[in-house]
């Protein structure tokens, strides 16, 4: 991996006591101006981005990335030059849903399994994506679940239970979100129309109201120029990587061309949303597909940042899934061996993080993923948090 390394300051043996008390004085002084420096100008340090592109793998750990490198050869992933690990802990317990790990990463707090961005007390945390509408940035969700799913909620809803997903759809229609592609149509449309809502509401005539709807993939190609747009392509959840009528890498392009029409800004988050899925089924050649789809997502969001100059992009997983262990194989032939699997369900691993764009080089090292929020909230000109 292109990775760029930094290594830290310590101390060496010294011939006196009097040397040694100096070598460690010298160290002590530049870890104060180097936090001095961070202070000063925010955890993202220096010149805030213009934009913030945050992509999740949903489920992969450190050995999820190993399979990859090992069966394709090279990464996008590998262009960052920062990184890290990010422990994924929530409120309660030891092993966390993507509920509790998404609302950290969305909002600096930890809370229980199954909120969706708020507290066990169930109050409501705002969220970076929150944050940065109320600065004017365009927003985007981009998913390869449905759109009401635990991830992408926790961006912009604020409920007890993420499986409320009818509740979380009225909440995404009147979110303020410019973007949303995914699935999960059948939440926004009533059963009469062919959906699952039963109470009568058609969200997605609502959201017309605000958006460009389209309902298929040749509508969503012929989509001309826009400003705000939604395309749900799936009664719930749409198909695995090869079955999908658009990649994640096509979705996050047009997202990406949509919301960086705004001149004050865009905040989008991109999930692989069936990585976990495969994880959670033990399914090596499912892992390995929603694996590159989800890496060709990342390229689309780095060749982007690379042109503009202005854009931080950061990108992480909410928790591991599956235990997978990865011993067999051929680094020189892309040769992936049989795998190993511990689990059929999230485990407690640390997730890989990785960052590009301006202030990158302040997230990594061994984190929190409350950390990886306050970072999102900051670059986005948010309030710190408390």
């Amino acid at each position: 991996m292109r990775t760029k390394r930094i290594d830290q300051p310590h101390a060496v043996a010294s011939p006196s006591p009097i040397a040694g008390r100096r070598a460690l004085t010298r160290v002590g002084l530049a870890v104060l101006l180097l936090a001095a420096v961070l202070v000063a100008t925010g955890c993202v340090g220096g010149e805030r981005p213009k934009n913030v592109i945050f992509l999740i793998g949903d489920g992969m750990g450190v050995a999820h990335v190993t399979a990859a490198k090992v069966a394709f050869g090279e990464l996008e992933m590998e262009r960052f030059p920062y990184g890290g690990i990010c422990g994924t802990f929530p409120d309660g317990s030891f092993v966390t849903d993507s509920a509790a790990s998404g609302t950290a990463l969305a909002t600096g707090f930890k809370t229980v399994n199954g909120a969706i961005s708020v507290t066990p007390e169930d109050a409501v945390l705002k969220t970076a994506l929150e944050y940065a509408e109320e600065n004017g940035m365009a927003t985007g969700l981009v998913v390869t679940c449905s759109i009401t799913h635990a991830t992408p909620a926790v961006f912009a809803a604020h409920i007890d239970d993420r499986g409320k997903n009818h509740e979380i759809a009225e909440q995404l229609t009147v979110s303020g979100v410019d973007v949303l592609f995914g699935g999960g149509a059948g939440y926004f449309t009533p059963t009469e129309a062919g959906g699952l809502r039963t109470d009568g509401q058609d969200l997605l005539s609502d959201m017309e109201e605000r958006l460009v709807v389209v309902r298929d993939a040749d509508e969503f190609r012929a989509m001309g120029e826009v400003d705000a747009a939604a395309f749900l392509h799936a009664k719930a959840h749409p198909g695995t990587a090869g079955d999908r009528p658009v990649s994640l890498a096509e979705l996050s392009e047009r997202a990406i061309e949509i919301l960086s029409r705004d001149g004050d800004g865009f905040f989008l988050m991109i999930e692989g949303s069936q990585i976990d899925w495969a994880g959670h089924e033990n399914d090596k050649q499912w892992l390995l597909d929603e694996m590159a789809d989800f890496d060709e997502a990342v390229g689309v969001a780095l060749d982007f940042a690379e042109r503009d100059g202005r854009t931080l992009v950061v990108m992480t997983a909410d928790h591991e899934t599956g235990g997978l262990t990865v011993d067999q194989g051929s680094v020189p032939d892309d040769w992936l061996g049989p795998v190993d699997w511990s689990s059929e369900s999230h485990t407690a691993a640390m997730v890989p993080v990785l960052s590009y764009g301006p202030g990158s080089a302040a997230i990594g090292g061994i984190i929190d993923n409350t950390d990886i929020g306050a970072f999102l909230i900051d670059a986005v000109g948010g309030e710190p948090r408390e």
